[in-house]
């Protein structure tokens, strides 16, 4: 299921690449070629979110290096059998990332993020702390069809004063391990905040 997700993805940012180099053959006025941009990028995340129902994914975490290269995923699915992907760099960009499948009680974890809807709602920015490069931390969640997707940068770089919004996704991790760590191999290799 994995290697067909992200071919799926990967196809879809190929053709939004292509997008962006056709629009920019243009030679548009620059405010025409930003609105046309946003277009491109509103269309691609959209077919995103359809590619992610498609799989039955509930949950999805991405840890990005400032490049936005990989380190490590977790994806949940809905699916009765290995629901649980987990995928990450062994060997710091030397090896292949590695990619492995768990069977889990999904309900548990449809639940558990059921439970943080109210307050999910109620985030419109992840605060950053102040450094200047390190990490993404991407979220995606869908809570029985509604999609909600975050963007972070450097969750574990607070201290003190931790933002209530910070705290939250640092609470969703920290019960997500919780209730994974029985079943899921290498659990801290593909949950990371990136520390």
């Amino acid at each position: 299921m994995y290697d067909k997700y992200v071919k799926d993805i990967v196809d879809l940012y190929e053709k939004e690449q292509n997008e962006y180099e056709e629009l920019e053959k243009k030679n548009l006025p620059h405010e025409k070629e930003h609105e046309e941009e946003d277009k491109i990028t509103e269309k691609y995340d959209k077919l995103i979110l359809d590619v992610n129902k498609k799989y039955n994914i509930i949950f999805r975490y991405d840890l990005l290096d400032t490049f936005q290269t990989q380190i490590s995923t977790l994806i949940i699915t809905n699916d009765e059998k290995d629901n649980v992907i987990c995928v990450y760099d062994n060997e710091g960009y030397e090896k292949e990332l590695e990619n492995k499948t768990f069977t889990v009680d999904v309900s548990i974890i449809e639940k558990l993020i059921s439970d943080y809807e109210v307050k999910l709602k109620e985030v419109k920015e992840i605060e950053s702390p102040a450094i200047s490069e390190g990490v993404m931390n991407n979220f995606y969640f869908d809570i029985d069809g509604k999609v909600y997707t975050f963007e972070a940068f450097n969750m574990w770089a607070w201290e003190e004063d931790i933002p209530l919004e910070v705290q939250l996704f640092i609470n969703i991790f920290n019960d997500l391990k919780e209730v994974l760590k029985k079943d899921v191999d290498n659990l801290d290799r593909c949950l990371t905040l990136g520390e």
